[in-house]
């Protein structure tokens, strides 16, 4: 994305027009997570009911932590895009 296109995005997540997740790139968090997060995690780990990730937040802080510990050094972008991915594929925070 441009300056111009994030900018515009911005705009429009802060006046309330898109969600994270529409704005978020899902194909790309997709694409990253299949990538560099399945060498350690399965799709169960999201499904199970005793999961350590309830809100949007610490889905993000927990991508971070796991991004850091793989050195992987995602821009802020790319941990939105898996954020968004994730919680729609599998957490549907909103849904609850």
């Amino acid at each position: 994305m441009n300056t111009r296109t994030l900018s515009y995005t911005a705009l429009l997540l802060l006046s309330g027009w898109l969600t994270a997740a529409q704005a978020a790139d899902l194909a790309n968090g997709k694409q990253l997570y299949e990538a560099h997060c399945t060498r350690c995690h399965s799709e169960e780990v999201f499904l199970r009911s005793d999961r350590l990730v309830n809100t949007e937040q610490q889905l993000v802080e927990r991508i971070r932590q796991c991004e850091l510990s793989n050195e992987l050094a995602w821009f802020e972008e790319e941990v939105a895009n898996v954020a968004a991915y994730l919680a729609t594929e599998f957490y549907q925070f909103d849904q609850k």
